[in-house]
């Protein structure tokens, strides 16, 4: 296994037709990530965020480049470090079960595909009945959910995010109750991460400040990307209100 060169990931993007936000966030630059690959034909590859998210991709049959995933998932394992593996290619399923012999937890995931008609064409609600505000550093000190702790996981730090990524809230006078913040981000799509307060959810707070984030990203041609567990009704409805529509 070899580390990939950061003059090389313009390389490694074109080989990758779709892949999670976090891994073109790595490519592009935006935040910090490494790239390996079995070889200087990188044909596979396993690209990795500091805090702890993979993505493989490429050829599976390399059997040595397996094992040293292998070996890498054992090092967090026994360093207690987050190891989340992601993979959209059934033969690296099926590899990666047999290689980590069962020892991951699986989780299915749904990646939505961003329908503008739909969205341009749903009922929206008065932003006059609403304060939302673009996220600076004084909400994120007073955040309701996203505080500087997540975005220094993330994104490296809060000022990466607050130069680089998109962000918006809603307040109740000074209270922040709604948020939603751009997880990762890459030069051409943004993954949407979204929260609100339980005392105000009901209210239509979540689809106000998600089509505050969606209206930003459309004006600066970046594509809004939905994420969330298959199990997660609640994200798959909102979701769906939104113009994202699951697989």
């Amino acid at each position: 296994m070899i580390t990939v060169p950061k003059e090389d990931f313009n390389i490694v993007k074109e080989k990758i037709k779709e892949a999670p936000t976090f891994v073109t966030s790595i490519l592009d630059n935006i935040i910090k990530g490494t790239v390996h690959a079995d070889s200087i034909k990188y044909e596979s590859l396993l690209i990795k965020t500091d805090s702890g998210l993979y993505y493989v991709t490429g050829q599976p049959s390399n059997e040595l480049f397996l094992k040293k995933i292998v070996k890498i998932f054992e090092s967090s394992l026994n360093q207690k470090k987050r190891f989340t593996l992601f993979s959209t290619n059934p033969a690296w399923n099926q590899a990666i079960e047999k290689y980590f012999d069962k020892e991951l937890g699986k989780i299915k995931r749904y990646g939505f595909s961003f329908d503008l008609i739909t969205y341009k064409n749903r009922k929206r609600r008065s932003m006059n009945d609403f304060d939302v505000t673009k996220i600076n550093q004084y909400d994120i000190e007073h955040c309701l959910e996203f505080d500087i702790k997540y975005y220094n996981e993330y994104w490296g730090s809060m000022e990466n995010f607050l130069q680089k990524g998109i962000g918006f809230c809603v307040k109740d006078k000074e209270r922040i109750i709604s948020e939603a913040v751009s997880i990762f981000q890459s030069k051409n799509y943004a993954e949407i991460d979204i929260i609100t307060h339980s005392d105000y959810r009901g209210k239509g707070l979540a689809s106000v400040v998600a089509e505050q984030f969606i209206d930003y990203c459309l004006s600066h041609n970046i594509e809004p990307r939905w994420d969330c567990d298959v199990n997660n009704i609640a994200s798959i409805n909102l979701g769906s209100k939104l113009g994202f529509n699951a697989p």
